[in-house]
């Protein structure tokens, strides 16, 4: 039999160092891409490169500061030599809990350069490289669906990554690239430990029960996982989703349902 001589299909994810990016990394890897991931942590982004190649599938581990706009896009142009470019998840980002009256201009930036800028010109790089099949998913947030009192530059970013991606599918939709969102709830991630570590402190409660309290608003009743959130984007990435695009995605046990 010939070998197949077609190059191979390449997943980059950003912000893949742990958590759901982690996840997302390991998903994708199963379902037969080479993965590229992005990073500014290089040690633990090395670890996921080992967990990647353990399963057998190629992996490039890109250590860069996706606040700079330079960074990004040789990160991305990095990553198109590995194969295909074919998908690009930009899951990077960061959230700080600080009251409205409290935020500062540095502060904001740092919240809106991560969580949009970064999202836009990646989106923009890998929509260069890539052929009709082309799949771009962000994550977005629950918090980009309604206010948040204690982390309005966050939610603001994350409504904002919502009409990036509807102007993103139209963008490319000529050129058979789709463009989705997936707003994660509340995941059992360390982003989330620290959210909890600082509402309980303002509370006067344990994290624990700060935790307690929002889980008890899920109507499925636990938190999210990060496999939760790898699986829907699992299947955005799929051909079975070749038809939809300019969506966003709650994945969240029922907290938002529009």
């Amino acid at each position: 039999m010939k070998k197949d001589s077609s190059p191979s299909k390449v997943a980059v994810v950003t912000g893949a160092a742990q958590g759901i990016g982690r996840a997302i990394s390991l998903r994708l890897a199963r379902d037969g891409f080479s993965i590229a991931i992005i990073d500014i942590n290089a040690d633990a982004l090395n670890q996921v490169k080992k967990e990647i190649e353990a399963l057998g599938v190629q992996a490039l581990a890109l250590k860069a500061d996706l606040t700079r706009v330079d960074e990004i896009q040789n990160a991305i142009n990095r990553a198109a030599e590995l194969g295909e470019l074919t998908v690009l998840v930009n899951n990077a980002g960061r959230v700080l809990i600080t009251p409205f009256l409290e935020i500062g201009e540095a502060e904001w930036d740092a919240i809106l350069t991560l969580n949009l800028k970064t999202v836009f010109f990646a989106t923009q790089f890998a929509a260069k490289q890539m052929k009709a099949g082309g799949r771009i998913v962000n994550l977005s947030s629950i918090s980009g669906r309604s206010g948040r009192s204690d982390q309005a530059h966050y939610a603001a970013a994350k409504c904002a990554v919502i009409s990036l991606t509807q102007s993103a599918a139209l963008a490319f939709a000529s050129q058979g690239v789709t463009v989705n969102a997936v707003c994660p709830g509340v995941v059992d991630t360390p982003m989330t430990v620290g959210i909890h570590e600082v509402r309980a402190s303002s509370l006067g409660i344990t994290p624990q029960e700060s935790l307690a309290r929002m889980v008890a608003k899920i109507p499925l009743g636990r938190l999210e996982t990060t496999e939760d959130v790898a699986g829907a984007i699992s299947f955005l990435c799929s051909p079975d989703a070749a038809y939809i695009t300019g969506q966003s995605l709650n994945v969240d046990g029922g907290m938002e349902m529009n």
